[in-house]
């Protein structure tokens, strides 16, 4: 009776505590809809802010419950309601619109020093960010050999329910499943092989593909490709019919089917340089119906394949505690013709990923001081159908303890095309009071290239700044 009594005191003997974040943010711009074409006033003042509060229920470390709460936007538009570009993606349909929502909730139980298991909505990495990166329910199961073999080993199993909540029926499921081994030289320092598959039920490869589509009719030589195959009339007309169906989010409106990744990712040290890479491979196939804009405007119903490849690398040399100096390229399959592809060929070969993360840049990617934002919506941003060639630099400098600014200038290409994308730098300026109140600032600059035709060497501004406080 007492022991059972004391067994059960023990396992209710919890830690409770608290800590969140609040982010305050003022950002303006000109002429973003060249990026966000979803949104119709972009360019607007736009003030927000953020919280996000958690509680942390802990037993020991063998049992831990964490819940967070994600309230945001609490804005006031200086402008226009459809000023909703914060987020940085392409699409008004891919903003986040709840006002608030349950970012984490999920329980960890540890039953060894060596097995742990997480059940609940949390952060998910899927193999690669570049691959899918969001907060999702899940199931996940991490077995560290380290403890247990004393081989520097770990193993992680995921399954995922996906949730792009409300761009598709909410009460169909798709799921993503996730399988990583890795060998861990130290805490920062790693190799990582993983498989990633993700079974679309419920039309989630449908927007990802009228993406690919949309951001290729951009370009001039697309619409050459039309004329020269379809002539004058029939090519006028296609983008007439594409037009529309844009409107209606098509001209594919629903998908099922399996996608599959294999890859490889990693971080090491060599003395003060640092080198990160990661390489994937992805192929895939299932069915499409929609519009068929190059068949007369009929619907169409068909069988659809996909490959591609990413190729990701950054190395970076660290002068002491005072600066740090680097260069990145990032390679992404594309298609030459991704219209013809989707709606007629059998074989897309963009790249396709889920919920791609990647921050080196703000306006074409995810980055900025914005970043840990982006993930409660689908960022389409850097997604392009005829694939993505970027190359960069980084310069990192923080000469007193309490200040820090990061200047990354990259230009872009499409991958199987010529006429660059732009080129784009973004520069931003933290200052931390305390472990708690920092001040962030930011300024994006994007130079369009020639792939945006009439609109090349249209200057592209961004200013954000605010207040992040933690506790």
């Amino acid at each position: 009776m007492f022991i059972i009594l004391a067994l059960a005191t023990n396992i209710f003997a919890m830690t409770v505590s608290s800590s969140g974040l609040v982010s305050l943010r003022y950002q303006t711009g000109q002429n973003l809809i060249f990026l966000n074409p979803g949104v119709k006033y972009p360019d607007a003042g736009f003030a927000a802010a953020y919280l996000m509060p958690e509680l942390d229920l802990d037993q020991g470390g063998r049992f831990g419950f964490r819940f967070e709460l994600y309230t945001g936007e609490l804005s006031a538009r200086t402008f226009s309601s459809e000023s909703m570009n914060l987020y940085g993606v392409e699409n008004v349909n891919d903003y986040f619109n709840d006002t608030y929502f349950v970012r984490k909730a999920y329980i960890s139980i540890a039953p060894s020093d060596s097995l742990s298991l997480y059940i609940g909505q949390r952060e998910i990495v899927g193999g690669s960010k570049l691959v899918f990166y969001n907060y999702q329910p899940s199931v996940t199961i991490n077995y560290d050999m380290t403890n247990a073999i004393d081989v520097p080993l770990s193993l992680e199993l995921n399954a995922v329910k996906v949730e792009p909540y409300k761009l598709f029926d909410p009460s169909r499921t798709s799921m993503f499943y996730d399988a990583e081994i890795s060998y861990n030289f130290s805490i920062f320092e790693y190799i990582t092989l993983f498989y990633s598959n993700f079974e679309d039920t419920d039309n989630t490869t449908a927007p990802l593909l009228n993406s690919l589509i949309y951001t290729s009719l951009f370009n001039k030589t697309v619409y050459r490709e039309l004329v020269a195959r379809y002539g004058t009339v029939k090519a006028a007309g296609i983008m007439a019919c594409l037009q529309n169906e844009y409107a209606k989010g098509g001209p594919v409106y629903t998908s099922s089917g399996s996608i599959n990744w294999f890859g490889i990712t990693g971080n090491r040290y060599f003395g003060p340089f640092e080198a990160e890479l990661t390489g994937i491979l992805e192929d895939g196939s299932g069915s499409i119906n929609g519009n068929n804009c190059l068949s007369d405007d009929k619907p169409f119903s068909r069988n659809f394949s996909t490959y591609g490849y990413l190729g990701d690398a950054k190395v970076k040399y660290h002068i002491k505690d005072k600066a740090a100096i680097g260069l990145f390229a990032h390679i992404s399959s594309g298609d030459k013709t991704p219209l013809q592809a989707v709606l007629r060929q059998g074989t897309l070969n963009s790249f396709i990923a889920l919920f791609p993360y990647n921050t080196e840049t703000s306006l074409f990617f995810n980055g900025g001081i914005n970043q840990n934002l982006n993930t409660g919506a689908i960022s389409l941003a850097g997604r392009r159908g005829l694939g993505v060639d970027a190359y960069g630099g980084i310069i990192d400098v923080y000469p007193v303890n309490p200040v820090e600014f990061t200047i990354t200038p990259a230009i872009f290409y499409p991958e199987v095309a010529g006429n660059n994308y732009g080129f784009e730098t973004d520069s931003t300026f933290t200052y931390t009071l305390n472990r708690h109140v920092s001040f962030p600032f930011e300024l994006d600059y994007f130079r369009l290239g020639k792939y945006f035709d009439q609109y090349s060497n249209t200057n592209i501004y961004q200013v954000l700044f605010g207040a992040d406080i933690s506790w």
